[in-house]
């Protein structure tokens, strides 16, 4: 069984890259690395959702031959579940299971603040304050201004992107950390009209990037969540 990972806005694979050891040994862990950051640096970063799935499509068959679960990280998220939709409509395998951690449902509006037409210094003290960016990253100018196109695209999906109230052949189970401001509960739990399935959240400590701050806990979950997913699989090929 896979996990296929997507990272948030203006994160990269290293993300997920910790999780190796923390999962069941039967999970081979995927991680996506979209265009513009790490090891893909030097090509283009994507600021819309048309434009990234015309980039992942191309991987589906790589990324979709095993039976498989998504999880993204908040934007993470609405772009896994874009592809999932996409997926099925080409009449591609759908998930065994998607995990949502920490995003809104991407059928409702963004609450937040928008921030990706904000001058380039203004929005660079935003980001510094979602405190998701290492302060040796942020202190690093020279650095930043390699990733500072990248941020721009990736929160321009974010701050634009609202997807069609399309629901999924797979249970979903949504994430968030119980003080993180800017997914709210109703938010959370509207991930429950996206399927046709179960529906299951939980909370974990920590703001938005709780699944840094309490990775442990988050992998125990995601750990416990494909045990039961691969058990079922099992019954159900038998």
């Amino acid at each position: 069984m896979r996990l296929v990972c997507f990272p948030y806005a203006g994160g990269s694979a290293a993300n997920y890259q910790s999780w190796v050891k923390r999962l069941p040994g039967f999970v081979e862990l995927v991680i996506v690395q979209p265009p513009g950051r790490a090891s893909r640096l030097l090509e283009p970063a994507i600021s819309t959702m048309p434009e990234m799935m015309k980039a992942l499509l191309p991987f589906e068959r790589e990324l979709t031959e095993k039976p498989y679960v998504l999880l993204g990280h908040s934007l993470g998220s609405r772009i896994a579940f874009q592809f999932a939709i996409e997926v099925i409509q080409r009449g591609g395998t759908p998930p065994l299971h998607f995990i949502a951690s920490g995003s809104r449902a991407p059928h409702t509006p963004k609450l937040s603040e928008r921030i990706c037409d904000l001058p380039d210094d203004v929005f660079l003290e935003k980001i510094e304050a979602m405190n998701g960016t290492p302060v040796e990253v942020m202190q690093n100018k020279e650095l930043m201004s390699l990733l500072l196109p990248m941020l721009k695209a990736d929160f321009t999906i974010a701050d634009n992107y609202i997807a069609a109230k399309e629901a999924l052949p797979c249970s979903i189970t949504a994430f968030s950390g119980d003080s993180d401001t800017q997914v709210t509960k109703e938010q959370l739990i509207s991930w429950s009209d996206l399927t046709t399935r179960d529906f299951n959240y939980a909370y974990f400590d920590g703001g938005h990037f709780f699944i840094n701050t309490d990775y442990k806990n988050v992998t125990n979950l995601v750990s416990e969540i494909l045990e039961k997913v691969h058990f079922r699989s099992k019954l159900t090929n038998t």
